[in-house]
């Protein structure tokens, strides 16, 4: 599988990869437009569940991932392709019968779960969403 770029896939982006290079941020710091497109994807419904689940197991398979978090096959399905095409989740097809197929995190997929941790643990804080 040729490895393609987080930035270059998404379809519902509105602005060109060259806009990368263009920060029109002013001053000293990060660009958060990398940021901006990232949260674009990862905020799609399931994607980080499918993430995070696939992190505390290692592989799972179809199934397991559908009771485990409880999503449709079709959406599951699609999130999946998805994982699969921006190289966060790879899939392992077994030549078995019946056919097995197993999900695991790449190394891409494994720094994204890495960075989501702080985030989870912090939404698990009841301090931070008391007021809500």
């Amino acid at each position: 599988m040729t490895e393609t770029s987080f930035y270059s896939v998404t379809k519902d982006r509105q602005t060109p990869k060259a806009s990368f290079d263009l920060c029109k941020m002013k001053g000293n710091g990060y660009c958060p437009r990398p940021l901006e497109q990232a949260a674009v994807f990862l905020s799609k419904k399931w994607t980080l569940s499918i993430i995070v689940t696939i992190g505390n197991f290692g592989n799972l398979r179809f199934n397991d991932l559908l009771r485990r978090i409880g999503i449709s096959q079709k959406t599951l399905s699609e999130r999946l392709q998805e994982l699969e095409r921006y190289n966060l989740v790879v899939r392992h097809a077994f030549n078995e019968r019946p056919p097995r197929v197993e999900y695991s995190l790449t190394r891409n997929g494994q720094k994204v779960m890495k960075a989501v941790l702080p985030l989870l643990k912090l939404a698990e804080s009841d301090a931070l969403w008391r007021n809500l």
